[in-house]
């Protein structure tokens, strides 16, 4: 017959899973703002499991959705000056976000618990606070990361999608605000929402459950992002941005956050290829 928990055990077993973890405990212990908001965000992390029946399956047939589109597109379109590759390039993110936003339909609590997305005024300043602190903190590191990059490597194409330069201006215009707005929001669907969730969801008892701790998922989601992207002399940068924005979604525990951060370390990206 097993013994009772004591009050003191009980409560341990109620704590989150970084409580014990430096520097977290440190900033817990200190009652400051910034351990309520992880406390708000790891108690979402617990609403999401209860009701959440989808898993790392479910965010590798997403990536594979995205990825399928893409590599479809690079056999149909051969150039980038059409229209049709400005259009082609939206495709793969779009259906492949929707999928997310299915499966947590479907399989999931719904978009809002899943995702984390605001149901308050007070939720939404708060994770477009921290997403506006974040973006800005991936802008500033990743402007530094670029200058160091092109001042030490010989590249013949220094600028992302730097082949559109005989697009007409209107498909500039669109392809720019996918870059700024449109990615941003299709990427952090799949990333910081399904590949992020499957992740979190890793708790004891289950296997690997080391997977689900906040700072692994912070840095496995980053490492995926970086690499998704197949602009290899730019992998620090957009390491840095995945770290970043993800700082901002595991915060709030919302993708409004990382999204809002997003479009802020897409800005410059965006200008070039409105102005090449």
């Amino acid at each position: 017959m097993t013994e009772p928990k004591s009050a003191a055990e009980q409560s341990d077993s109620a704590l989150p899973s970084w409580s014990g973890m430096a520097p977290m405990n440190h900033v817990q212990q200190q009652g400051s703002g910034l351990s309520q908001t992880y406390w708000r965000a790891e108690q979402a992390a617990e609403q999401r499991r209860r009701g959440q029946r989808w898993g790392l399956p479910a965010a590798a047939l997403v990536l594979g959705v995205n990825l399928a589109g893409f590599l479809l597109l690079g056999l149909v379109v051969t150039t980038q000056t059409s229209a049709l590759f400005v259009v082609g390039i939206m495709i793969p993110s779009v259906l492949a976000a929707g999928l997310a936003v299915v499966i947590s339909v479907l399989r999931g609590n719904g978009p809002v618990l899943d995702f984390g997305l605001p149901r308050s005024s007070s939720e939404l300043l708060g994770q477009l606070r921290s997403g506006v602190a974040w973006g800005g903190v991936a802008v500033v590191g990743g402007l530094l990361l670029a200058l160091v990059l092109l001042s030490s490597l010989q590249l013949d194409d220094r600028t992302p999608l730097g082949n559109v330069t005989d697009t007409a201006m209107g498909w500039k215009i669109v392809l720019a605000v996918w870059i700024w707005i449109g990615a941003p929001i299709c990427e952090e669907t799949m990333f910081r929402g399904m590949l992020w969730g499957a992740l979190e969801k890793r708790t004891r008892p289950m296997p690997m459950a080391w997977l689900g701790n906040r700072w692994v998922v912070l840095a496995i989601t980053a490492v995926v992002f970086a690499i998704w992207h197949r602009e290899w002399w730019r992998l620090l940068i957009l390491l840095w941005g995945g770290l970043a924005i993800g700082i901002a979604r595991m915060r709030t525990g919302s993708i409004v956050a990382s999204t809002t951060a997003h479009p802020m370390n897409n800005t410059l990206p965006a200008l070039v290829v409105l102005l090449v």
